[in-house]
């Protein structure tokens, strides 16, 4: 079995990939940690979303289950229908990806089950229902922009942050630790892309104690990555190469740091380019299949600020 990249394990623990047939042109990510209240309250801003016209096994239902410019096809509904009951929170296009109650307390129960030193136990289970608990997200509506784009946004509430970084670090750990023998391995075998000797020994080491990979300070969100410089550079040019603005890397000797937003701001922001082709397909279904759900944009902005602001 190929072993799971720490970088990976990081993301992971929140995330799952995503094999998305709706897209959208851009995305604005903007967020406020507030310590008084012990949550993180985040705005998304999807820009230009549309069906993408692609045709395979992963973007429609069968052969005759065609997008077009003007039209979605049936699996591209369903996906819609899915983000309006399932409450899912999308994360840019090729860096962090997906958010849902479901899918994601899955996929941390597969990562640890899926490695024979990996244990699921009460942390793991202590995590998901923080989670579960603490996690709310919340559709505001669509809209139109200038360019007569269809548009949309989100709210996602974290609350009792204050203890979940500290059991998702601790469960990081985990993670990592049951990983260090199959690291070995893809040493030992050449495997490319393997971590070197170095790396793995420092990761070893480190994750004997209760490593801070989250930190929050402020509006600073710090992702800390245990590695040796040789495996620095390389991560940095391939797996966090298309970083959001708004997002950076440091290095150290002994590990890469990924650092979200300012900690003296008021709100941190994160923007990104996401997909082109923008049709006007997903407009065209919204606004015959759910017209009450469209909004002014400046009814939207109003409810993105007040709720940034902590006074909903």
């Amino acid at each position: 079995m190929k072993a799971i990249h720490p970088t990976t394990l990081v993301i992971l623990f929140i995330c799952t990939a995503l094999s998305s047939c709706i897209e959208f042109e851009s995305q604005d990510l903007v967020y406020h940690h507030d310590n008084e209240k012990d949550e993180l309250r985040v705005t998304l801003t999807y820009e230009g979303i549309f069906g993408n016209l692609d045709k395979g096994e992963y973007s429609q239902k069968n052969r005759n289950d065609v997008a077009t410019h003007n039209s979605l096809n049936q699996l591209q509904i369903d996906q819609l229908k899915s983000v309006l009951n399932e409450k899912r929170a999308f994360f840019f296009s090729n860096w962090i990806f997906e958010y849902s109650a479901s899918s994601s307390t899955k996929m941390l129960e597969k990562i640890i089950k899926g490695n024979g030193q990996g244990k699921f136990g009460e942390p793991e289970r202590k995590l998901i229902k923080l989670l579960l608990d603490n996690i709310e997200v919340q559709n505001i509506g669509f809209y139109k922009n200038n360019a007569d784009q269809l548009c949309g946004s989100q709210t996602v509430r974290i609350s009792n942050v204050s203890a979940i970084i500290p059991l998702a670090n601790q469960v990081i750990g985990r993670l990592v630790k049951a990983h260090i023998q199959e690291m070995r391995e893809e040493r030992e075998e050449k495997v490319p892309n393997s971590f070197t000797t170095e790396t793995i020994n420092l990761i070893e080491t480190k994750v004997r104690d209760s490593f801070p990979y989250i930190k929050i300070q402020g509006n600073l969100i710090t992702i800390t990555l245990i590695m040796t410089p040789p495996d620095q550079e390389r991560i940095s040019k391939s797996t966090l190469k298309d970083l959001p603005d708004g997002a950076r890397i440091e290095f150290q000797d002994e590990a890469l740091l990924l650092k979200i937003g300012t900690g003296h701001a008021q709100q941190s922001r994160l923007s990104k380019k996401c997909f082109e082709g923008y049709w006007p397909n997903a407009l065209n279904y919204i606004q015959a299949n759910h017209k009450k759900l469209m909004r002014k944009p400046k009814k939207v902005e109003a409810r993105l600020k007040k709720f940034l602001s902590g006074t909903n």
